[in-house]
């Protein structure tokens, strides 16, 4: 690379000594061509290269095509005029690659008259880039603010030499009664074809790109009514401006009545509701009216006069800040005061203020109004704090949370989001949600129609899916969203909580569950298969038993026939237990069936319990009948006898020689209900829980219990609760205690 001979660098140093060792800015010499001939140790170290590597350097290394041209164009404009007329900002790639932001001036070298080399001065503003894409970040969460401001407010859009009312807040809605509505999407010269001012102060804003303040008369073109109001342009780059309006209306027309009478300015004074002062520049209170007194917790009829007013100031060191104001601008609009009230409560008021004159002209105090705005500062301090909060739990949640855009790019992610999945915030924002390999491709479909259906609004419940980190690691998470309107965009947010363990721990339950399964299924055909291989030997013995007895009665001993007997007993217990599992078998593979016809439920109650007569007898007690002569009902006869002889067995096996049993019968609604209540041993909280289970036998032993029959299978109780069950009835038990009796009642339909 050929170096222009009128550049001589030790030259150039040298005359430029101070800029080149001791600037903090961008120092650097190129040609016409865009070779570097020299540059700065700053220069150097920004763009991570070496003093000796400068001279194959250029600019067409550095810049991409967009910038190239604007350098070429620039450079043109130095050669022909002999000056760069502004700055220009260029993206320069270091020698590692990565891109800097650099704000630089040009300013040309001459030798003999003729420019030969530019000098360039550029300051690093990769930082202030940075920060400038954090604020458009935080747009939105500005507009969620803005919605829910005390202060009416508009947003206006700058488009085609023209403006279109584009969004309002609560406040505003309020102001206007609801009738800003119609005027959405309108623009602002067909609004306000009458007001020109009105496009005028919009537009001032626009070319200043800064904040105007107006106070304006103002006719609502719903309600017809004139107001005065204080009219604030703020603009928000690139195009957008945001309108606030304050009603001044009663201080405007106050300040009319003022400059009509003495009379009327003293009046109104006197009747204001805000606060009004005249104090001296040094702070000396010279007037004051009740209202001033009201809010600062003063007695209405105390006189200021004469205190300073630093008196009022929370820190009154400010006041000398707040005169200078003055003194610059003659007035002070809206100021923010910290003020202390008579017993030393902190309260904030908002001063409108300005200069009073002598007859010679010369500022010789202040007067103003004031308001106690101490709920409305504190709201708006709350929000600006709950903003604060938001981004901090936004910020630290340990769920990861993506925002996604109407249109299924992702706009933003949290922390955790680059934690748990491992992709840094800039590898997703901008893509696709889809694009982005999260989502395990087993749940893709159900997430798309997720997606689509949410955006319809339609509400869904949580769900959990399947998905995969950087490193294709397949976890689980519980997916939940909401819906955001910020302005007129929705955004979904989806927050993603990791429930790997939780969804582990249930396909095991799962495995569990079903290995349980095949167990009680081996269990119930135990019970079929052993209840029916136990059928036929019964009946032999039993046979046997009856015929032996039948036949050879009289020429059997007394210790045979006792033998003969005990081998019947045994034979009727056992086959009895094989019959009620047997019926337990059918209960479970829902083969128990009923077969109904009427029936007289006395007739019923009356036939068992002459079958067990002989042992209430032998057992010495009392049994009592409390039955209608007939009470018709569709029953299974067969199956309603074994639920009364079950629940009447068990009263007697739990019956004290000499205590009572009763069976009631009487209808309820409709309902036929038996009671079979005893005044046996009771039942205890535990023993309560066992009845009507499977194989759910009491045992009892020891003293005081030797009355009690133990004998039977446990499996009673269950198959009358089942049968009742069919009956699409109800069976219930009572106790109050050990030794207090029991009562069983069974209800069921007419």
């Amino acid at each position: 690379m050929s170096v222009p001979p009128e550049y001589n660098r030790e030259a150039i140093r040298t005359k430029f000594k101070d800029l080149f060792e001791h600037s903090l800015d961008l120092i650097y010499i190129n040609d016409f061509n865009g070779n570097f001939l020299d540059a700065n140790e700053i220069t150097l170290l920004t763009l991570g290269y070496e003093q000796e590597e400068i001279a194959n350097l250029s600019f067409i290394d550095l810049l991409d095509k967009e910038d190239l041209t604007k350098a070429w164009k620039v450079t043109k404009e130095i050669r022909k005029i002999g000056k760069q007329t502004s700055r220009s900002e260029y993206k320069i790639k270091t020698k590692n690659g990565e891109y800097l932001h650099v704000e630089t001036y040009g300013i040309p070298l001459k030798q003999d008259g003729k420019i030969y080399a530019v000098l360039g001065i550029g300051k690093n503003i990769t930082e202030l880039k940075k920060s400038e894409l954090k604020v458009k970040e935080s747009e939105h969460l500005f507009k969620a603010l803005f919605k829910e401001g005390p202060i009416p407010a508009y947003i206006w859009k700058f488009v085609a030499d023209d403006f279109i009312l584009m969004d309002y807040n609560n406040a505003a809605d309020k102001f206007t009664s609801g009738g800003i509505k119609s005027f959405i999407g309108m623009r602002a010269s067909k609004m306000y074809s009458n007001r020109p001012d009105i496009i005028e102060d919009l537009s001032l804003c626009v070319k200043k790109k800064a904040q105007i303040t107006k106070e304006m008369k103002y006719q609502f073109e719903l309600s017809k009514e004139d107001k005065y109001l204080s009219v604030n342009y703020g603009f928000v780059d690139p195009d957008l401006i945001i309108v606030s309006t304050e009603d001044i209306t009663e201080r405007k027309e106050a300040e009319v009545k003022l400059k009509e009478s003495e009379l009327k300015y003293r009046n109104m004074i006197k009747n204001l509701d805000v606060g009004f002062y005249q104090v001296t520049l040094d702070g000396r209170m010279i007037n004051h009216n009740p209202a001033h007194n009201r809010i600062l917790n003063y007695d209405n009829s105390e006189s200021l006069i004469g205190k300073n007013v630093t008196d009022f100031w929370q820190v009154p060191e400010q006041r000398h800040q707040y005169v200078e104001q003055l003194m610059r601008d003659k007035y002070a609009k809206n100021y923010i005061c910290p003020a202390l009230t008579k017993d030393g409560k902190k309260v904030v008021v908002q001063l409108n203020s300005h200069l009073m004159y002598d007859q010679k002209g010369n500022p010789s105090g202040v007067e103003g109004t004031f308001i106690d705005i101490t709920e409305k500062f504190n709201l708006e301090e709350k929000l600006r704090e709950s903003e604060r909060k938001y981004r901090y739990l936004y910020e630290n949640t340990p769920f990861s949370i993506i925002l996604i855009n109407s249109k299924g790019f992702v706009i933003d992610v949290n922390p955790s989001f680059e934690n748990v999945f491992g992709f840094a915030k800039d590898e997703v924002i901008g893509k696709k949600f889809m694009e982005v390999s999260v989502i395990h491709p087993e749940f893709v479909p159900t997430v798309i129609s997720l997606f689509e259906r949410f955006l319809k609004g339609e509400k869904l419940h949580r769900i959990d899916i399947k998905m995969l980190r950087k490193d294709g690691t397949v976890f689980w998470t519980n997916l939940q969203a909401a819906l955001m309107r910020m302005g007129n965009e929705v955004y979904i947010q989806a927050i993603l909580s990791d429930i790997t363990p939780r969804k582990e721990a249930e396909f095991l339950k799962e495995q569990e569950l079903e290995k349980l399964k095949e167990l009680d299924q081996i269990r119930k055909n135990l019970i079929s298969r052993v209840s029916h291989e136990l059928k036929t030997p019964l009946v032999s013995v039993n046979g046997g038993c009856e015929l032996l007895l039948s036949i050879y009665n009289d020429h059997l001993n007394q210790e045979e026939l006792e033998i003969i007997e005990l081998i019947e007993k045994g034979g009727k217990r056992l086959r009895y237990l094989v019959e009620s599992l047997t019926d337990v078998s059918r209960i479970e593979f829902s083969k128990f069936e009923l077969v109904k016809k009427n029936h007289n439920l006395t007739e019923i109650i009356r036939d068992v319990a002459k079958e067990l007569m002989y042992s209430i007898r032998e057992r010495k007690l009392n049994l009592s009948l409390m039955l209608p002569e007939e009470l018709i009902i569709r029953v299974d006869r067969i199956r309603i006898e074994q639920v009364i002889m079950n629940l009447l067995s068990n009263a007697i096996k739990n019956t004290a020689p000499n205590g009572d049993i009763t069976i009631t019968l009487y209808k309820d609604n409709e309902y036929a209900l038996i009671s079979i209540e005893d005044t046996g041993i009771g039942l205890t909280e535990n023993e309560m829980k066992l009845l009507f289970t499977r194989f759910g036998k009491i045992e009892r032993y020891g003293k005081g219990f030797e009355y009690i029959n133990i004998q039977g299978s446990g499996l009673g109780l269950f198959i009358s609760k089942e049968i009742v069950d069919l009956h699409e009835g109800m069976i219930r038990a009572e106790s109050e205690g050990r030794n207090k009796g029991s009562k069983f009642v069974v209800k069921l339909p007419l």
